[in-house]
C-alpha cells in the first residue's frame, strides 16, 4: 500500500523471517531518507525498548542496503532477538518501499 502527500511516501510491508515482521515506512522519495518507520510483528527483542531506539535511530537514515545494515548492527549491538536476523530485516525495509 502506497500514498504519497508532500513527497513523502508511506508503504507497508509483511514478511515471514522466522516470525512476522511487519514494516510501515514513511520515506521522502526524492531524498530517499527514512521520515518514521514502524517495526511490529511476533518476533522478540530483549531489552524490550530496542525496538523504540532502532525505529527512531533509523529515521534520517537513507534506504540503501549498506547504511540500513550498519545502522541496524550498532543498534542492536547488545540487544538480544529472535524471529529475524539482520540482514532479512534490511531486506523486508528496501522491499518495502517498493519502486
Amino acid at each position: 500500500m502506497y500514498s504519497n502527500q508532500n513527497d513523502i511516501i508511506t508503504a507497508t510491508n509483511t514478511a515471514k523471517l522466522g516470525k512476522i515482521v511487519k514494516i510501515k515506512l514513511d520515506y521522502s522519495k526524492k531524498s530517499q531518507l527514512i521520515h518514521s518507520i514502524k517495526i511490529t510483528g511476533d518476533f522478540f527483542l530483549h531489552p524490550e525498548e530496542a525496538i523504540e531506539r532502532l525505529e527512531q535511530g533509523l529515521c534520517g537514515i537513507k534506504l540503501e542496503k549498506e547504511d540500513l545494515k550498519n545502522k541496524i548492527q550498532i543498534i542492536l549491538d547488545d540487544t538480544e532477538f529472535f524471529g529475524f536476523d539482520i540482514e532479512s530485516l534490511v531486506e523486508t525495509i528496501i522491499k518495502t518501499k517498493g519502486d
